[in-house]
């Protein structure tokens, strides 16, 4: 497929609740410039077999690890597969919605200075598919905020320049959040854009959300540590 302005990544795993809707909403995009490559990140619960039916389709490359090697890797390897100019990522419990790929790629081909740009996302916070809490809005504007403090910018629903994605070296492998590391490091090269009170993403919380994890406070320390570290040298 020639012509891709777009990759959307989409790491999977055990995600066979979830992972058709997704697609989904990814292929349902009025835009035609882009490709969607889906690692299956050594799933055990059936998500393969979710996945099958996409097997030859035009916008769509499959990818099997045959065990799970996590989220920093199974990003870090879509990007490096990765053909499109910009890259969206969209995790496979999420929900990418319309106007997305369209709205976000016209600012960043309007706006050279910027290298990321997201908007708002809805959070609905599920347990086997009962909605547990009032969905809200969450959009916090990166430049009003101390990056070292707060993860401000919304991983679903962004858009990134994807050479400065690899400059930096990619999402950060084995450490969660993982994109809260790779924003730290774009933020010293380029600058980030909050399109505020436009929602084109819908992040669903479960039970197996990374942001649940035991280890994702404990974590964030390091990442914030190792940008401390990296702009006390420059």
């Amino acid at each position: 497929m020639s012509n891709i302005k777009v990759t959307v990544a989409m790491p999977a795993y055990n995600a066979a609740n979830y992972i058709e809707d997704a697609i989904e909403s990814v292929l349902a995009q009025d835009f035609d410039a882009f490709e969607l490559i889906i690692i299956d990140d050594g799933s055990s619960d059936g998500t393969g077999d979710k996945l099958a039916c996409y097997t030859g389709h035009p916008r769509v490359h499959l990818v099997d690890h045959a065990s799970n090697q996590g989220s920093g890797v199974t990003r870090n390897r879509i990007l490096e597969m990765a053909r499109g100019e910009y890259f969206l990522p969209c995790d496979a419990d999420d929900l990418l919605l319309p106007g997305a790929l369209q709205n976000l790629s016209q600012f960043l081909d309007d706006n050279h200075e910027f290298g990321v740009v997201y908007g708002d996302l809805l959070r609905l916070e599920t347990e086997e598919n009962t909605l547990q809490n009032p969905p809200s809005i969450i959009g916090v504007d990166a430049k009003q905020v101390w990056d070292l403090f707060e993860n401000a910018v919304n991983h679903g629903g962004s858009m990134m320049r994807r050479d400065l994605v690899r400059q930096v070296g990619g999402y950060a492998v084995g450490s969660v959040p993982d994109d809260w590391g790779l924003f730290l490091k774009l933020a010293e090269i380029t600058r980030i854009h909050y399109l505020k009170g436009f929602v084109y993403y819908i992040w669903r919380i479960n039970a197996g959300s990374q942001s649940r994890a035991p280890s994702w406070s404990e974590n964030s320390h390091l990442l914030i540590e190792a940008a401390i570290e990296r702009r006390a040298k420059r």
